[in-house]
């Protein structure tokens, strides 16, 4: 599965939290009962409620303490020690308050009855947000406090994404352009320019846009989300199955304050009418015209080893100032696109890339091992869509300086007549997958 963010009105962790719990409903009870068994939700009255904007109907997810709903912000203060003379100092306003320590927040994550996965995540997530804030101030992570509430806040927003992006089963995401808001907001140490610093610090390499209405529209919680879901960002891929939304309790003039998540089925290896194996894939283009064949040749050694490339192929075209150019093209897994890209960047001259998404049929085949002369050969069949297999010999099993062209032309014939295609076929079951 695929999901894609539409970041309509903004983002924030409890925006992504309803809108996930819009689209898959069935986690909404193990989610709530896993909230519930932390020892921080005695504190804290965590509810998922209908809400209406612009027409658009969906959820929203409301954290409230005493009552009163909590604004998704992480309160982040740093404690001043005489090895960090630069650090900055508490407000009057935020010494009041009780602060918890990173320590604490790190050691609440680790007692929290979550499985590994979620508990890894969640830690991982949290880790950006903080790290983020100790860049932008440059002081060290155990100088990090939080204000009690939004360590709180922050916990519960945090903890619920890392289960909802566990149990959605998803395997790449994508997002939209983000909205830029503008304006200021006030912190604990006074105003500050919206996109908060931390905020812009996350989401570094995301595309912007200013759609006119101003605020903080992606709070730094929710671009920590983003930030770790960044390793998994795809390109768009499969069939829309539905939507669901996601409200922010904050009113804008001219759309609705909500956050889309619409799911997408995946085609990757599954059949078509049992004959053919569908499966999408990307088509990647460069030309180049400056390399020497030598270093040509070993960059293309180089990204045939790369995880995800399914095929590299190269021909000789003439371009412009009419130059003799190598065209490379590869194909390769949706989910290693941007890998491969990077790594085209780095091991040819190429300044520029095309690349697309396709979709590819193969046959459904499989490999054994036949035996011919008291020794076995690789081979691969398939089977065509009028029922009849095929039988091909593993070139790479010829490649022996002791045989002649008409003695690797016998073996192969030989071998591929093998009447029967089953009962050579040896090899452990692992093994035994389409390739």
């Amino acid at each position: 599965m695929h999901i894609h963010l539409d970041v309509i009105g903004g983002i924030a962790g409890d925006m992504f939290s309803a809108a996930m719990l819009d689209t898959f409903p069935d986690l909404a009870p193990p989610l709530f009962n896993l909230l519930d068994k932390l020892t921080l939700s005695s504190r804290l009255n965590i509810t998922l409620e209908p809400a209406q904007d612009k027409g658009l109907n969906g959820k929203r997810f409301q954290v409230r303490i005493k009552g009163l709903a909590v604004k998704d912000s992480t309160h982040f203060i740093f404690q001043n020690t005489q090895q960090h003379a630069n650090v900055l100092t508490p407000t009057a306003r935020a010494s009041t308050h009780h602060h918890t320590s990173w320590q604490k927040i790190i050691n609440t994550l680790e007692q929290a009855p979550l499985t590994d996965e979620v508990r890894q995540r969640a830690l991982e997530i949290y880790t950006l947000l903080a790290q983020a804030e100790s860049q932008i101030h440059q002081v060290d992570l155990p100088q990090i406090h939080l204000h009690e509430v939004g360590a709180l806040d922050a916990l519960v927003d945090i903890i619920s994404a890392a289960f909802l992006i566990t149990h959605s089963g998803a395997k790449s995401w994508s997002c939209s352009d983000l909205p830029w808001g503008g304006g200021t907001v006030r912190c604990e140490h006074g105003e500050i320019p919206v996109p908060a610093p931390a905020t812009l610090k996350l989401l570094e390499g995301f595309n912007w846009h200013d759609d006119g209405d101003s605020g903080e529209r992606v709070t730094p919680t929710g671009a920590a989300i983003l930030a770790w879901l960044k390793q998994y960002r795809r390109p768009i891929v499969g069939q829309a199955q539905r939507a669901g939304y996601g409200f922010g309790n904050r009113k804008l003039k001219g759309r609705a304050n909500v956050l889309r998540v619409c799911p997408f089925k995946t085609p990757n290896a599954t059949e078509s009418d049992g004959q053919y194996i569908s499966q999408i894939a990307c088509v990647i283009q460069c030309d180049i015209d400056d390399m020497t064949p030598e270093l040509l040749a070993i960059a293309q050694k180089n990204l045939r080893r790369l995880d995800g490339l399914i095929d590299l192929t190269s021909q000789t075209l003439q371009g412009k100032k009419e130059r003799w150019v190598t065209r490379l093209e590869m194909l390769c897994l949706p989910e290693n696109l941007s890998a491969i890209c990077d790594a085209i960047f780095i091991q040819t001259s190429t300044l520029g890339l095309r690349h697309w998404q396709t979709q590819r049929f193969m046959l459904p085949r499989r490999q054994a091992l036949i035996e011919f002369n008291q020794q076995d050969w690789p081979v691969k069949y398939a089977q065509r869509p009028n029922g009849e297999r095929s039988c091909k010999l593993e070139a790479d099993a010829l490649l022996t300086p002791l045989t002649s062209h008409d003695q690797r032309q016998s073996i192969k014939s030989s071998v591929e007549k093998c009447p029967d295609l089953t009962q050579y076929d040896r090899r452990p079951e692992s093994a035994k997958e389409i390739k």
